[in-house]
C-alpha cells in the first residue's frame, strides 16, 4: 500500500557537529547511531537509546540554525506516494531523485515547512 508509514528522522541545524554530539550524548544520553561522511557534508544522527526516530544533526544549512527542523518521513514507494500527495495538492519542492542514502522527494505543509519523503536504499554507486 503506497503512502507514509512513519517519521524516520528529524533535522536539527546545527552550527557544530562535534559539539553538538557531545551535547546531545553527554547531556540528554543520547547514542550516536549514523556517522557517514558524503561529498561536502557529514550525516551525524544520533537518538535515545530505545528510539528509532533519529534526530539529524546537521551543520550543512547555518541559516537555519534555531529554527523549525525539516522532518523525514518514510514510504516504501516514493515515487507512487509522490503521485498520490500531488494528485491531493501537495506542493513538491523536489521530485523523487536518487541520493546516497535512497530515493527521496521534498515538499511543504501548509505553512511551508518542508519534509523529506524518503525511500530507505541505496542510492547511485
Amino acid at each position: 500500500m503506497t503512502g507514509i508509514d512513519r517519521f524516520g528522522c528529524i533535522t536539527i541545524a546545527v552550527k557544530d557537529q562535534e559539539e553538538a554530539l557531545r551535547w546531545f550524548t553527554e547531556k540528554l544520553g543520547f547514542v550516536k547511531r549514523t556517522d557517514q561522511a558524503g561529498p561536502g557534508m557529514r550525516f551525524l544522527t544520533v537518538s535515545p537509546p530505545r528510539q528509532e526516530l533519529q534526530v539529524i544533526l546537521a551543520s550543512w544549512f547555518p541559516d537555519h540554525v534555531g529554527k523549525n527542523p525539516t522532518a523525514v518521513l518514510y514510504t516504501d514507494d516514493c515515487r507512487a506516494t509522490y503521485e498520490s500527495l500531488r494528485a491531493k495538492g501537495v506542493e513538491f519542492t523536489e521530485a523523487p531523485k536518487l541520493q546516497p542514502f535512497g530515493l527521496q522527494a521534498v515538499f511543504k505543509d501548509l505553512y511551508g515547512n518542508s519534509y523529506a519523503l524518503l525511500q530507505r536504499g541505496p542510492g547511485p554507486s
